[in-house]
C-alpha cells in the first residue's frame, strides 16, 4: 500500500503504527510488541487518562506481569521518543496512569520515497549488498541514538531545620515541573506531621533526628536516625520506610504517635550468609501483607582500583511467624565514580546476575507489594544488562545512608566484627566535613 499514516510527536520522532517503527531523519527503530501495543493504545485514547491496569492488559495480553514491566516499557519509550525531559510525549498522571501529549497525523507515500531511492539507478546485486550494509549502519545509528544514557538522576534537594531536627526533602528529575508539585506535597506533609504531634502531646516530641524524605510516582521513602551531641547517628536508631502513595496516612499515624520502628538485626538462617559487609532493614507500608525486607550486601575489592564485586541477598519477613523468606540473589560490579555529584558519592552498578528465590504465596497480595516491585526493577535491569546508580547521602563509621531511584533511602549498617572489610571504609575519600551541621 503506497500511502500510510504516521504520528509525529513534539520531539520530531514519527511512529508508523502499521510497521511498528519509530523514524527520525537519521534512523529507524523497530519497537517490540509490548512497546507497540502500549504506544498505540495511548494514541488511540488521546485526551483520556489511561490506567496502569489497562496498559498491563494491553501490553501483555497473553500473560500476567507486574507493574515493574510496565515501568520499564514506559522508560524505554521515553528514551526512544527522544524525550528531553520526562513528560514531553508520555505524561505521568500521579495515582492514575499515563496520557499521550499532542501529536499530528501525517500521510506518507512509500512509493514516492522508493522513486527517490538511489537503488533504482544501480544493479540489483549491488543494491542488495548496499541495502545490507546500510541496514547494518542504520541499526548501529539507531542503537547509539536510543540506548539508555546511563547518567545519574537529577534531584531537587531542599534542607530545613525544624526544632532540633534536620530535614532533607528530595524529589527526582529537577527539570520536571511535576516534581515541583511533589516537593510542595512533601513540605505540606511535614507540616501535617508536626501539627499532629504538637496537637497530641502539646509539643514536638520528635527531637534530635536526621530526617530524609523522598517522593516518586510509585512511593514515598522516609529515613531517620537519632543523633548525639556530635551530630552522629546513634547506634541502632537508623530505620527506613517505603510507603505506597495511597498509604501515607498509615505512616503519618506511626510518626504522630511516636511509634517508629528502629533498626534491628534479623538472624538469617542460611549457610550462604556468614558475615555480610552491610545489612539493610526496611519496613514496608502497603496492602500486600509484607511488613519488612532485609538485604545483606557483600562488596569485595577486585584487582582494579575503584571496582568491586557487589552482590546482595534479600529476604522478606512473614508477618505472622516473624521468619524471613528468601526473595532474590544478585551479583554486580560496582564502580566508585569520580564525578561531581549532588551527594557525597556516586556509585555505578552494572548487573551481572539475578535469581529469584521467592515463591508465590496466598498470604501476600503480590500486586500491591513494593518489595516485589522494586526487586522486579533489578531483575529487568539485570536481564537487559543496564546499569543503575546508588548515591551516598550520609556517611559515618560503620553506617551509610544510600539513595536509589527504585528503592528510595536505605541505611547500610556495616560490619562491626571486621573493620577491614567495612563497607563505608571503601569510601574513605569522602570529606568528613560534608556531614557537619554548619555545612548544611
Amino acid at each position: 500500500m503506497p500511502n500510510t499514516e504516521q504520528i509525529r510527536f513534539q520531539t520530531d520522532v514519527c511512529y508508523i503504527e502499521s510497521q511498528g517503527i519509530l523514524k527520525t531523519p537519521e534512523s529507524t527503530l523497530k519497537l517490540n510488541l509490548s512497546e507497540q501495543y502500549i504506544l498505540s493504545y495511548l494514541i488511540d485514547n488521546y485526551g483520556n487518562p489511561v490506567t496502569k491496569d489497562e496498559l498491563l492488559k494491553v501490553g501483555w495480553p497473553d500473560r500476567i506481569v507486574t507493574e515493574a514491566s510496565l515501568f520499564q516499557v514506559i522508560r524505554a519509550l521515553r528514551v526512544k521518543l527522544n524525550e528531553k525531559k520526562k513528560g514531553d510525549v508520555i505524561e505521568t498522571l500521579p495515582r492514575v496512569g499515563y496520557q499521550i501529549r499532542e501529536f499530528t497525523r501525517e500521510t506518507i507515500n512509500f512509493q514516492e520515497e522508493a522513486n527517490l531511492s538511489p537503488f533504482k539507478k544501480i544493479g540489483k546485486k549491488t543494491a542488495i549488498v548496499s541495502a545490507i550494509g546500510l541496514a547494518a549502519v542504520g541499526a548501529g545509528i539507531g542503537w547509539m541514538k536510543y540506548v539508555p544514557s546511563h547518567t545519574p538522576t537529577n534531584y531537587i534537594i531542599e534542607k530545613d531545620r525544624i526544632g532540633s531536627n534536620d530535614i532533607t526533602i528530595v524529589t527526582a528529575n529537577a527539570d520536571d515541573l511535576a516534581d515541583l508539585a511533589d516537593l510542595a506535597d512533601l513540605r505540606s506533609k511535614v507540616k501535617e506531621l508536626i501539627k499532629g504531634q504538637t496537637k497530641k502531646y502539646g509539643k514536638l516530641v520528635t527531637q534530635n533526628e536526621r530526617v530524609y524524605l523522598l517522593k516518586t510516582d510509585e512511593f514515598y521513602s522516609a529515613a531517620w536516625c537519632a543523633v548525639d551531641a556530635n551530630d552522629q547517628c546513634i547506634k541502632n536508631t537508623d530505620f527506613s520506610y517505603k510507603i505506597a502513595t495511597d498509604e501515607w496516612d498509615k505512616f503519618a499515624n506511626i510518626v504522630i504517635n511516636n511509634q517508629k520502628v528502629y533498626h534491628e538485626t534479623p538472624v538469617i538462617q542460611t549457610e550462604y550468609a556468614r558475615e555480610p559487609t552491610a545489612v539493610v532493614y526496611t519496613s514496608y507500608i502497603d496492602k500486600s501483607g509484607i511488613r519488612s525486607k532485609v538485604m545483606h550486601y557483600f562488596m569485595t575489592p577486585t584487582d582494579n582500583k575503584g571496582v568491586f564485586d557487589y552482590s546482595l541477598m534479600s529476604f522478606i519477613k512473614d508477618p505472622d511467624s516473624g521468619n524471613f523468606r528468601a526473595l532474590a540473589i544478585s551479583a554486580s560490579k560496582a564502580y566508585v565514580e569520580n564525578r561531581e555529584s549532588q551527594f557525597l558519592q556516586t556509585i555505578k552498578i552494572e548487573p551481572e546476575m539475578f535469581h529469584w528465590a521467592y515463591q508465590p504465596s496466598p498470604d501476600y497480595d503480590e500486586k500491591e507489594s513494593l518489595a516485589l516491585k522494586h526487586t522486579c526493577h533489578f531483575e529487568c535491569q539485570s536481564s537487559d544488562k543496564r546499569s543503575y546508580y546508588n548515591y551516598v547521602v550520609y556517611k559515618q563509621p560503620n553506617l551509610l545512608l544510600m539513595l536509589n531511584e527504585f528503592t528510595g533511602f536505605f541505611w547500610n549498617s556495616t560490619s562491626q566484627g571486621d573493620p577491614s572489610i567495612s563497607y563505608s571504609d571503601y569510601f574513605s575519600g569522602l570529606v568528613p566535613d560534608e556531614n557537619k551541621k554548619n555545612d548544611k
